[in-house]
């Protein structure tokens, strides 16, 4: 496996997002859950989304697909991601100079894979992943993806501690946080409108290390010409509410309002709005209890 994603990555970026882009219409346009889903969850965001957006919608869910072996393999990032360098880094240098380390919120829009890689080039970051239940492929994706100043950390209590610590050293993290959580670990917030079980892991974070809080996302350029970095800081300043439930609609709010900027590029197909078990019902405002593993 290591060998054949090695073999794609060194074709052009180009080439690889147009295969990606079609193999993403094909799948969008066969008929089960898979399609319905994404014109489901794009048409309930953006009531007038053409058909022509919702392909693109699935081409661009392809192309990050084919994109992972072009930088999982690559000891270098291979691609331009512009407006990095003169707008987002001082944003971030500014805020992680305060020492508390650095909330990084990367969600399924555009390609959040050369995010970590660039931040990595400069400063540290640890990036928090779900690993797979095989402890093999759990151990290749954490190998392929780790660089250096690049640590993977699993969606685990040593994973989470990991985050703990790298933020009390002042470095920063990175989490994708429109991922749904397993039941008891989130809030119902409303994403779009719709209550969606969002992840209460970024308020329990910043409640214990002071780290504010940045939500990120590269656009993908057309025909392999590389990325545009976009950046919006959570709330004030960084800091999210000090209540857990409007700190996660304060989050979702902020994806929302990235995901505006791009809406063909935004993973649609995912189940953001699934209830997962042990999960409560939508309006109940029962918090979750504190994780003292991660303290």
């Amino acid at each position: 496996m290591t060998f054949l994603f090695w073999l794609i990555s060194r074709l052009p970026l180009g080439l690889l997002q147009a295969v990606g882009g079609a193999l993403g219409l094909l799948a969008g346009r066969l008929p089960g859950r898979y399609g319905q889903r994404l014109r489901e969850n794009f048409r309930h965001a953006f009531p007038d989304a053409t058909d022509a957006m919702i392909d693109e919608a699935a081409r661009s869910a392809g192309r990050m697909i084919v994109e992972m072996p072009y930088f999982w393999s690559r000891r270098k990032i291979g691609a331009r991601l512009y407006g990095f360098d003169d707008y987002m880094w001082p944003e971030l240098e500014q805020l992680q100079s305060r020492g508390k380390g650095l909330i990084i919120l990367t969600p399924h829009l555009g390609c959040f894979e050369v995010l970590p890689q660039s931040h990595a080039l400069l400063r540290p970051v640890t990036a928090l992943f779900k690993p797979p239940h095989q402890p093999w492929l759990r151990d290749w994706i954490e190998k392929m993806r780790t660089r250096p100043n690049m640590h993977m950390a699993p969606a685990t209590p040593r994973g989470v501690r990991m985050l703990v610590k790298a933020l009390k050293r002042g470095q920063a993290v990175g989490i994708l946080p429109d991922q749904v959580p397993s039941g008891g670990e989130g809030h119902w917030a409303p994403f779009f409108g719709k209550p969606a079980y969002t992840m209460a892991l970024v308020h329990r974070l910043q409640q214990l290390t002071g780290a504010p809080v940045v939500a990120v996302f590269a656009e993908r350029l057309p025909r392999g010409a590389g990325y545009r970095a976009h950046l919006r800081v959570i709330h004030g300043g960084g800091m999210l509410p000090d209540d857990p439930a409007e700190a996660a609609a304060v989050i979702n709010q902020t994806i929302e309002e990235l995901v505006a900027l791009c809406p063909t590029q935004y993973l649609w197909a995912y189940n953001r709005y699934k209830h997962p078990a042990g999960a409560g019902a939508p309006g109940d405002s029962a918090v979750p209890a504190t994780d003292q593993s991660i303290s």
